[in-house]
Order: structure tokens, then sequence, then C-alpha cells
């Protein structure tokens, strides 16, 4: 009996301690972490043909990785943004601007323009420095309840197939920590409040959190950020198949169609147009009646290859630099170019 309690009074002693660093840990790391309030471009609704641009709210998070403001998060929270308010744990608002969406990985980084004197930068945790079973914690903003806390278990690695054109396989891991809406693009922490992963999404048939949520591992950060695209295009493309190019008299057999431009983005400033008629092609939602962008710097656009070859061509250009882009409106082929600024 006695060293049955003595047993007892050892696993209280043992769970009161790691209760404690979990305190601790979610003290020190918690300030720099923000959340997004977001206007973005809406989707087109079921049943609605005439499509007319419209902005609609959304929510998400993100973390503070740079005293200048250089804030990682999701790149489904901001990729339509026409406007970004960041919010500080102690009440500081401030706005932000996209700095590099990669779509295909989602992550995203944007830029706040004032960050409280209070907040320190979080750090990135080593590649690779992470294994299954290890505690983790996870900070957002799910449904609105501003820096919530998720205590889980890092539950699985998965590795996709690898980006086309590329030698990156995006690397995402699993965890049982609570994640729902609003929690996308906030950090998952080890115990050394290190950040190793940025939240991305979750697999549930209901919409709430089964236990079963993803973020984009510290590897593919890392890699996302010392290769990350020179500019913020904001165009929302349809890469088109063959067929479908073929059907929209587009004689050429590929391109990118424009769905919707950000405001104030590069594809904006250069003139391009996104669709206005709401179509299904299967089961994809697909607006017409855009601009088809056909080729960028001599490159056609055919595929995700292409797309991440005209990527990279643009980090090797200089300031007064002319990019030409070739596109079809109306059936017409037209020329557009961008000097570098």
């Amino acid at each position: 009996m006695k060293k049955l309690l003595c047993f007892m009074a050892l696993a209280l002693s043992f769970c009161a301690s790691a209760n404690n660093s979990i305190q601790k840990l979610y003290q020190s790391v918690n300030d720099s972490v923000v959340e997004l309030h977001v206007k973005a471009l809406a989707e087109p609704k079921p049943g609605q043909v005439r499509f007319k641009v419209s902005t609609a709210d959304s929510l998400g998070s993100g973390a503070v990785i740079s005293k200048e403001g250089r804030i990682l998060t999701a790149a489904h929270v901001v990729d339509k943004a026409t406007d970004i308010e960041v919010i500080f744990n102690d009440g500081t608002k401030t706005s932000g601007h996209v700095v590099w969406v990669d779509s295909l990985i989602d992550l995203a980084m944007i830029q706040a323009y004032k960050v409280p004197s209070s907040v320190k930068p979080l750090k990135l945790a080593k590649p690779g420095d992470y294994e299954v079973g290890e505690q983790i914690i996870v900070i957002g903003a799910p449904f609105g309840v501003s820096h919530s806390l998720s205590v889980g278990y890092l539950s699985g690695i998965r590795d996709k197939e690898k980006v086309p054109g590329t030698e990156l396989k995006p690397r995402f891991l699993q965890t049982d920590a609570a994640i729902n809406q609003g929690n996308s693009g906030g950090p998952m922490f080890n115990l050394e409040g290190e950040i190793i992963g940025i939240v991305s999404h979750i697999l549930s048939s209901s919409g709430g959190s089964n236990g079963l949520g993803f973020s984009v591992s510290t590897d593919t950060i890392h890699t996302l950020m010392e290769n990350a695209p020179s500019v913020f295009f904001g165009a929302i493309p349809h890469m088109l198949s063959k067929d479908e190019a073929l059907a929209l008299n587009n004689p050429y057999g590929h391109g990118a169609l424009i769905q919707q431009v950000v405001p104030n983005t590069l594809a904006d400033r250069l003139g391009f147009k996104g669709g206005f008629v709401n179509v299904m092609v299967g089961r994809t939602p697909v607006l017409l009646g855009g601009d088809i962008i056909l080729e960028i710097a001599s490159i056609p656009l055919k595929d995700v290859k292409s797309a991440i070859e005209i990527r990279n061509r643009f980090k090797e250009y200089s300031k007064g630099d002319k990019v030409i882009f070739k596109y079809l409106r109306n059936g017409k082929m037209e020329k557009t170019f961008w000097e570098v600024d």
C-alpha cells in the first residue's frame, strides 16, 4: 500500500510538472502568434451564372518570425486577400500585405506594418528535428476564439509527391491536437518553443476537428523560404487542359485561364481581367470570360512544371528588365510587359 501511494504521488508530480512546462511554453510564445482578419475575393455561389466580383470575410492565424514583421501563414488564408488586418495578443492592430504565396504547398509570407516592441520573433526548428510520438502544441484562433491552445502529439509524417520541375517533396506533419477553422496558418510548436509546422488543413467528414490535422513541416518551410517567389503575381489561375483550351476556341491548346485578379497586385497593374461567367467543368467550378495567359518570358504556360520554371525565371531578373506576357483576350492575341521594379 505504501509503495502504491508513493507511485501515485510520483505520477501526480510528473503530471503537474508536465502541465507547468506547457503553461510556461504557451506564455513564452503566445505574444508572437497573431490573428488574421482577412477580406478576400469571394468564390462564385452555387447556381450563380453571371459572376460579379465581391469580397467575403475570413479568419486565420500566423507566426511572427522576424523583428521587421514577417509572418508565416497558410496560403489559402491570404492568396485572395484584398485587405489583411493583423491583431496581436496585446490588442495592437495593424495592416499587412502579401509578400509571397505558394498555393501548391499552402504556405505564405505576409508583412505587418507595425509590430509591438514586446513581440519576439519565433524560431524555426531545424529540418527533421521532430519525431512521431513527441508532444506538441498548436496556438491559433479557432472560430475566432483568440490565442487558443491545443495540446496533442505528432502522430504521423506524410510526404507528398515531388513538385513537378523541382526536387521538393512537400512534407506534412499529422497531429491529433484540435484544429478547426481559424487555426489555419498558426504555428505548431515542439516543447522547446520552436516552430515545427504551420497549420494547413484537416481531414474531417463534419468540418470540425476529428483528430486528423496537418501542418506544413519545418523542412518544407525552410526550402520554400530559401527559394521564395520574388513577386506575388496576384492572378488566380485555372490551368487549361488541351481539350478545355480547344473548347474555348484557344488554338494554342494550353494556357492559364484567369479566374480572378487580386487588386493592387502585379496582375492588376498589368491590366489582366478575370472571368464573369460561372460554369461547372465536371465537378470543378470555372469562371469563363477572363484572359488566358499563354506565355511569360518566352516560356509557354502549359502545366505546373512550366509555371514553376517561370517563377524561377522571375528570380533572375534585375530592376529595369522587361518581361513580356502573351495572352488571349476575346479570342485575340495580346501582349503586355512588366518592367521589373
